[in-house]
């Protein structure tokens, strides 16, 4: 029974780290769209992501059921725990789970400079939107409607 429930838990992590996976791959394009401010794209791709993300948490979901049943029936509080000679695909799932945390570093690492680039960007919107309010204030100072009179004081 343990190495049943050992079992689907490695295919939980399989389908995990095939959702890890395809994020993974969207990064460099999601930082291409950034890089290009192309909002379809980037909508596109955060779509993909987000549906992916769904599904990593349906599958994290299902994988705690399993680590509770899995710690209800043997003495363990990790994975890490497990005897791999009592146990031999433990080894196998706490693989998985390592090549798991080595695509999330991974992630984390691309979307720190995602963000430092979005940040970038939204900097670069933000003084040319300033410069933006500038011109239109000189603008209309230069081309307001005087509909009174007007007053020239010439001295000479």
């Amino acid at each position: 029974m343990v190495n049943d429930i050992i079992y689907e838990m490695i295919a939980l992590t399989k389908k995990k780290l095939e959702s890890l996976n395809i994020i993974l791959s969207l990064k460099p394009r999601q930082k291409e769209a950034i890089q290009q401010e192309n909002m379809e794209d980037m909508e596109s791709i955060l779509v993909n992501i987000q549906s992916q993300i769904g599904k990593i948490d349906e599958i994290d979901s299902l994988y705690k059921l399993k680590f509770n049943e899995l710690k209800a029936i043997i003495d363990v509080e990790t994975i890490s725990q497990l005897d791999s000679m009592k146990y031999p695909n433990a080894k196998i799932l706490i693989d998985r789970l390592n090549e798991i945390k080595s695509v999330l570093a991974s992630l984390k690492s691309l979307d720190d400079e995602n963000n430092i680039i979005m940040n970038e960007k939204f900097e670069e919107t933000k003084e040319r939107l300033k410069n933006l309010r500038q011109g239109q204030k000189m603008a209309k100072g230069y081309f307001s409607d005087y509909n009174g009179t007007m007053f020239i004081d010439e001295r000479n």
